[in-house]
């Protein structure tokens, strides 16, 4: 029996206020080999809707990334760039978040980027995951001396590094709730996430590592290839593009990954499965 969260939800644009819900409610264990052919399944079918959620921001990415590269600023136009490209990261990110579980895109503004409450929401809880995270990964390295290793004073590939990583990758798992529940309404607490999905913290980063962790170390080898070209013939073009379509697909399967999770830890049925029911 699956808990429909989307039932009080009459309008898309409408979000969902998690504080309707109890305190505890059933939660459902975390398979791996049924989630990993869900997500793939889902990439697969829908890939060509996230596309077009994505081609706006891409354009907008590439545009501006290629006439800065052509005209020669540097500095200031860089951080410019990381801001416009964070604008669009979080929109993006959300409207893929509101396409699995609210509803597809049906008007045209709904392809334009734009921040509403719920992206400014999405961005702040994000950005406390951020912050959590690093946070627990320099207590790491401070407590394992992670920081000493190497004469450049890079963190060696030590304990304190090891640790650091793992502990980050727990809290970036605990925690992960908060993003997608961002994107669909209010009331949905740093402390609710923890208690959510804890349980599932194994089959959870298992997932990350067949999924996201691949296609992360795939995009950054073609990018890795593409500068090299670029510093062997000064074709900087290719290298633009690419970055500007490997950072979509990544937040794609990212977002898929993570709704995949939270859809069958909460009972919450996902929009393309209600509605083939």
């Amino acid at each position: 029996m699956t808990l429909d969260l989307r039932k009080e939800i009459v309008d898309p644009m409408e979000e969902f206020d998690f504080t309707s819900l109890p305190d505890q409610r059933p939660l459902q264990p975390l398979s791996l080999g049924q989630a990993l052919p869900q997500v793939m399944g889902l990439l697969k079918a829908h890939w060509r809707r996230l596309a077009e959620l994505a081609l706006l921001p891409i354009l907008i990415s590439f545009g501006l990334a290629g006439a800065f590269t052509l005209i020669g600023l540097g500095g200031p136009a860089s951080f410019f760039i990381l801001g416009v490209d964070l604008f669009l990261s979080v929109w993006f990110s959300v409207a893929v978040y509101r396409y699995w579980f609210i509803a597809a895109p049906s008007r045209r503004q709904d392809y334009i980027p734009a921040w509403r409450a719920r992206e400014l929401r999405f961005f702040v809880r994000g950005l406390g995951l951020f912050f959590m995270i690093s946070g627990v990964v320099v207590l790491c390295l401070m407590a394992f001396g992670g920081f000493a290793g190497t004469p450049n004073g890079m963190p060696a590939l030590g304990p304190g590094l090891v640790v650091g990583i793992l502990a980050g990758l727990v809290v970036a798992v605990g925690f992960s709730f908060v993003l997608p529940a961002a994107a669909l309404g209010t009331g949905y607490s740093f402390l609710r996430a923890v208690q959510e999905a804890k349980g599932i913290l194994l089959p959870f980063c298992g997932l990350l590592l067949v999924t996201i962790l691949p296609v992360d170390l795939g995009l950054s080898l073609v990018n890795f290839l593409l500068l090299s070209l670029e510093q062997g013939v000064g074709l900087s073009i290719p290298g633009i593009v690419f970055a500007a379509v490997a950072n979509y697909v990544s937040l794609s399967v990212a977002a898929t990954v993570l709704s995949v999770v939270f859809a069958r830890r909460t009972g919450w049925p996902l929009r393309v499965e209600r509605n083939a029911t």
